[in-house]
């Protein structure tokens, strides 16, 4: 059987979407080849997170999509306790990830974020769990950096963030180990 054209795959590939039911359109990389939509890349982390956190022993169960504020409702077997996570997920290993407005990120005792980046080297995310307190602090000094460039006239827009570089890079090893050893 000769190759398909590329056009093809793209027409089964999204043919393949609609019967599905997933609301996802594909995206291509730069050069044209397809790859999973951002959708898609979400998806795979909320459930690489469920996963997890249930080999663990903990009940972990996806939110239905676009609730707000959470990913993954995780409570312990006895139903004694409980955390609400809201999950970020790149196909690529990535030192940014695009983030809700501080003013809107949950803080409480409960909350957390996991960032998701993948490492096609190690053919695995890499995971780093924030608490939300944390979150929202690091994204408070990210706006509050931006709007000092904005007003310096080297920025445009504001975009809520969280990088890993710098002086918070040195924080990231103790969200990966936070994520490798976390139980409620």
């Amino acid at each position: 059987m000769g190759k398909k054209k590329l056009s093809t795959v793209r027409a089964e590939i999204r043919a393949a979407f609609a019967q599905s039911g997933l609301d996802a359109t594909m995206a291509e990389e730069n050069d044209g080849t397809p790859r999973a939509s951002n959708a898609l890349i979400g998806i795979a982390g909320v459930h690489f997170v469920v996963s997890e956190l249930s080999r663990r022993g903990l009940v972990a169960l996806p939110t239905i999509r676009n609730t707000a504020a959470y990913d993954v409702v995780v409570v312990s077997q006895s139903g004694e306790r409980h955390a609400n996570i809201q999950v970020k997920s790149s196909s690529k290993k990535v030192s940014f990830f695009r983030m809700p407005p501080s003013k809107l990120i949950k803080a409480g005792r409960h909350d957390y974020y996991v960032l998701l980046r993948w490492d096609e080297k190690a053919k695995s995310y890499d995971a780093l769990m924030l608490s939300g307190k944390e979150a929202k602090a690091e994204v408070a000094d990210s706006e509050r950096r931006q709007g000092e460039r904005i007003k310096a006239g080297h920025r445009r827009v504001l975009v809520p963030s969280l990088s890993i570089v710098g002086s918070v890079a040195r924080r990231e090893a103790k969200w990966r180990a936070r994520w490798r050893t976390w139980q409620l």
